[in-house]
């Protein structure tokens, strides 16, 4: 017998800007409701898809004339720079503070939290590993250590390095695979919908009962799936090809990568 999440939950494959839309919306109101396990769970799923929707881009442009990769190699200097700069100013504001201040004790733990194995980890990784690391330093800074990041005049940094990411991952967009095969974007794509069926599996595990109260909960947690869902499906019925979206506006992107559709419900 198959006991694949596929097989218990009726789901079509989401193409990586619907799933990346629908995960970030869920962890809205994840952070909400206050189902702090879902929402750790989709921060590991939306970091996951942010790696997927530069490789599908990459696959998609394997057959384009190559492009100079010294974009992405300027880029990767600076985002280097930002990234230094702001694990420096935090110690430099750590060690100017007496010992045993809380604000002293506050940075240790963000510097740890964010470069747990050094700042150099990250800058001489791959340059989508880096990228992941980036956004998910972004997204800690401008979100649970915003008030820190303004008491120790890092508001600059954080800007800078949220600006690089974007243009860090427009350039790998645009960069020529290197070594980049179908197995490995499939298996990338694998996971992301594995994510999707496990955040699924977490709101129905959670809110099982029938009473008006969950089961309201219940659909608004899983609105969002939903309706990039039926949005799919609704392809499929007039026999068109899915067309992806931009993960951040929920827009159609006319020249999106076409994929997702497969598996789901039937008839």
């Amino acid at each position: 017998m198959e006991n694949s999440l596929r097989s218990w939950i009726n789901l079509y494959s989401f193409s990586t800007g619907r799933r990346l839309f629908a995960f970030q919306q869920v962890k809205v109101l994840a952070e909400e409701v206050g189902f702090a396990a879902l929402a750790a769970h989709l921060v590991t799923a939306i970091a996951h898809d942010r790696t997927t929707h530069v490789l599908d881009r990459q696959w998609d442009a394997r057959k384009a004339a190559p492009t100079d990769g010294g974009a992405v190699r300027t880029i990767d200097i600076d985002l280097d720079r930002a990234l230094t700069g702001i694990r420096d100013t935090g110690v430099a504001q750590q060690n100017g503070l007496p010992a045993g201040h809380p604000t002293a004790i506050a940075i240790g733990e963000m510097l740890i939290d964010l470069f747990p194995a050094g700042v150099q980890v990250i800058t001489t990784a791959a340059f989508i590993d880096e990228l992941a690391e980036a956004d998910r330093i972004v997204e800690a800074l401008q979100g649970q250590y915003a008030a820190l990041v303004a008491q120790i005049g890092l508001g600059l940094l954080t800007a800078r390095l949220a600006e690089l990411a974007v243009t860090y991952r427009q350039a790998l967009e645009k960069a020529p695979p290197t070594g980049l095969d179908y197995g490995t974007v499939r298996a990338q794509r694998e996971q992301g919908q594995e994510h999707l069926l496990q955040a699924a599996v977490m709101i129905l595990g959670k809110y099982w009962g029938s009473t008006a109260e969950v089961v309201s909960l219940r659909g608004k947690l899983l609105a969002p799936i939903v309706r990039q869902n039926d949005a799919i499906g609704a392809y499929l019925r007039s026999r068109r090809a899915v067309q992806d979206v931009n993960p951040e506006t929920g827009e159609v992107e006319p020249n999106a990568p076409e994929s997702g559709g497969e598996g789901g419900p039937t008839g």
